[in-house]
């Protein structure tokens, strides 16, 4: 019911025009905040369920083939997954941040403080670690820089009516993104690494279990 093309080509009159990357290496900055503008239409036309399908069909799309930041000072362009990945990596983060009201105020100071200026892309990865108060460059890094998307590793373990589950991150080093599970009646946030943890989940079906990759860009590997 709507032509995307001018959703995403208006929105690079924040993202491209009155905020410019120095280099087209960082032109995630430009495509990836347009893409990922689609889908914030979609939410406020249709509804938050509905941009979860908008979004996660997105996925389809990405390649993972090279790093979405090109190689600097060469006039040269990453990955077409800027687009797609980078909005996706942008919905990720908002899942991380659990924190709509400041989501959105964030997409407002940055359209703000950057306006009418030419930045690199880590002027606004530095952006968010300082108006967060924390450090979000390895999670930044998995997405723009890497290939391959984070893997949440885990096994379910039956401990008489209990279940246990054993989990990971096999991601670059030192990537610790929380994620979002379900067991068929409610979410719960779980903390990994790259080390095996465990947790107790109680008594459920294990045929309930879910990990919410609907709000994760991620791989997920069940042993």
């Amino acid at each position: 019911t709507f032509d995307y093309i001018i959703v995403h080509e208006t929105a690079h009159e924040w993202w491209g025009n009155s905020i410019t990357t120095n280099d087209i290496a960082d032109l995630w900055v430009h495509e990836g905040f347009g893409t990922y503008s689609e889908a914030l239409y979609v939410e406020c036309i249709y509804g938050y369920e509905s941009m979860l399908s908008y979004i996660n069909n997105q996925k389809k799309y990405v390649k993972n083939d090279i790093p979405i930041v090109g190689p600097f000072h060469v006039n040269k362009k990453g990955s077409s997954d800027m687009y797609f990945k980078g909005s996706l990596m942008l919905h990720t983060l908002r899942s991380v941040i659990n924190n709509d009201n400041l989501w959105y105020k964030i997409l407002y100071d940055i359209s703000n403080i950057f306006k009418h200026q030419i930045i690199d892309g880590k002027d606004i990865v530095d952006f968010f670690n300082s108006y967060l108060g924390k450090d979000y460059t390895v999670f930044f890094n998995q997405y723009l820089h890497n290939t391959q998307l984070p893997i949440f590793e885990y096994k379910l373990e039956r401990n008489g009516k209990n279940t246990t589950l054993i989990y990971r991150w096999e991601a670059i080093e030192n990537f610790n993104m929380p994620i979002i599970i379900n067991t068929g009646n409610s979410d719960s946030w779980l903390y990994p690494n790259s080390q095996w943890k465990e947790k107790d989940l109680g008594g459920f079906d294990i045929h309930e279990f879910n990990v919410r990759d609907d709000l994760f860009f991620i791989d997920v590997k069940k042993y």
